[in-house]
């Protein structure tokens, strides 16, 4: 038994020995077997953290040349380097943005500003790299506004053009300061040619290390263009120059601007503006007046007369009537012609059109030179033509001759009829108190109109005296020839001395002229 329990107790202990191992092995296995897995999803390096320690108050407006300053801190390693990103004002951009990197903590920033905004808000960002290269997941950053105080400035240093070679042109004006976009103030003939260079300077200033001002603006690049007809050009500093040899009929701007080192241009450009294309000029036919002068002239038919009368400009044709009495068509014929100063293409002058005054332009004709117009009653106007030249350019500032029709009526000092009939009172005449007195303080006055077209028969009059109120009469209407008589009141308390005796006086019927002459009298005591 002794025996046999001794063979049990080992198998019992080989059992125990050979569980233990199976126990060690499920372990070992436990503990190797699945080690991988554990040590992927374990990282013991910690992120760094990354600090601005000078930065533009938030939300502030500052420079644009900015100096920023930052540090980086790395709880289970060491800060090698950083990067950083400028971005516009919106939020949540950090993890798409395009990123420089640097291994300094502080630097000056040019803050880009906008080609025509002169503040710009913008958002820095910085964030700490370690040792092993693990970036902090959240970057510091700043919100502030770049501002550009000083637009650059561009000027011209020439602006000129010029016929023939550029070497040697066979003429040449210098452009003004032409700014004008609706009315250039040059003109160039046609064939000209126009070249022009410039400069510019950035009057920006800041501060040194020190705080003393120091110059710090630089003009980076120029864009030009002539408009219209060419796209915008740009290049650098250097890009100073341009010429323009095949122009044709028109107006022109060179728009010049100037761009600094932080990409503001400022909001108006520099320029210069012409026209290329000289007007071409109309012109009335002229004669030669009784005195002399040599002016614009047309030349009137009428069945009221035999022939054609000749008239100047600033003459008034009469108003016409046949024996019945009867307003009749006068026929006014005018002459013109036109010249091109700059006929490049050998064309001459065409298409002539013509208006009374403000009216619509008559349809062109390329051959009449000579225009008629009747009127059979009162009027005035100008009478305005225009030609064009080869390339279609109309005359800008046409000539005008001013016709009138209807003579205005007329005062007569007398008349002949029995008895003779005087204007009262007439010119320079004394009236003394003594006369005003025995007439019951009344001023007699007598005049006598006439038409010197004799179209017009009958008329109407008011009256005053000094500046007073007309005074109407409307019962007065005599005919012509007749005198209109009334009576005026006269204060005896007016003082003696000068006065002023003013008569309106209107055609009635046909005519519609009137007249207001002033007759000079005295009063002595």
């Amino acid at each position: 038994m002794h025996a046999t329990r001794a063979a049990r107790a080992r198998a019992l202990g080989w059992r125990f020995v050979c569980a233990l191992s199976l126990a060690a092995t499920v372990v070992v296995f436990a503990l190797f077997g699945c080690r991988e897995e554990f040590v992927n999803d374990i990282d013991t390096n910690r992120a760094p953290d990354t600090y601005l320690t000078g930065a533009p108050p938030e939300s502030t407006t500052t420079f644009y040349r900015v100096h920023l300053y930052w540090y980086g801190n790395d709880a289970d390693g060491v800060v090698t380097g950083y990067e950083w990103a400028i971005s516009d004002s919106l939020p949540g951009q950090a993890d798409t943005l395009d990123y420089a990197y640097t291994t300094v903590t502080d630097s000056v920033f040019l803050m880009p500003v906008s080609e025509r905004q002169q503040v710009l808000g913008h958002r820095f960002w910085v964030r700490a790299i370690d040792n092993e290269g693990k970036v902090d997941p959240e970057p510091a950053f700043a919100f502030f506004g770049a501002a550009d105080p000083t637009p650059p400035v561009p000027y011209f240093t020439l602006a000129e053009a010029w016929l023939g070679p550029a070497q040697h042109p066979t003429w040449r004006m210098v452009l003004d300061d032409s700014t004008n976009t609706r009315t250039p103030t040059d003109t160039l003939p046609a064939g000209a040619s126009v070249r022009f260079r410039w400069t510019g300077y950035d009057g920006d200033w800041g501060l040194d290390e020190f705080g003393n001002p120091i110059h710090v603006g630089n003009v980076t690049g120029y864009e030009h263009f002539l408009f219209p007809g060419q796209a915008a050009q740009r290049g650098g500093p250097a890009d100073t120059v341009a010429s323009y040899t095949d122009l044709q009929n028109g107006k022109y701007e060179f728009r010049l601007r100037a761009f600094d080192d932080a990409g503001f241009a400022g909001l108006d450009p520099a320029l210069r503006t012409f026209v290329w294309n000289m007007d071409p000029e109309t012109f009335f036919f002229t004669g030669v007046t009784p005195d002399g002068d040599t002016l614009p002239h047309c030349f009137v038919t009428s069945p009221a007369w035999t022939g054609a009368h000749e008239f100047f400009y600033g003459d008034t044709i009469p108003l016409t009537a046949d024996a019945a009495g009867r307003i009749v068509t006068n026929t006014i014929h005018i002459s013109f012609d036109g010249r091109d100063p700059d006929d490049l293409l050998g064309t001459g002058v065409s298409a002539f059109e013509w208006r009374s005054s403000a009216g619509i332009w008559s349809s062109p004709s390329d051959t009449l030179r000579n225009i008629s117009q009747t009127s059979r009653r009162a009027d005035d106007f100008d009478f305005q033509v225009r030609c064009q030249d080869g390339y279609g350019r109309k005359d800008g500032s046409p000539p005008k001759f001013r016709i009138s029709v209807d003579k205005q009526p007329v005062l007569r000092d007398t008349i002949t009829v029995d008895p003779l009939v005087l204007q009262y009172p007439m010119e320079g005449e004394n009236v003394s108190l003594a006369q005003l007195a025995a007439w019951g303080w009344k001023l007699p006055v007598r005049v006598i109109a006439r038409d010197p077209d004799h179209t017009v028969k009958t008329f109407d009059y008011q009256f005053r005296l000094m500046s007073a109120i007309y005074t109407p009469q409307t019962a007065l209407k005599p005919n012509e020839g007749q005198p209109a008589e009334i009576q005026l009141n006269f204060n005896p308390s007016w003082p003696t001395g000068s006065y002023v005796l003013q008569v309106k006086v209107a055609e009635r019927g046909f005519g519609l002229r009137s007249n207001e002459p002033v007759i000079h009298f005295n009063v002595v005591p």
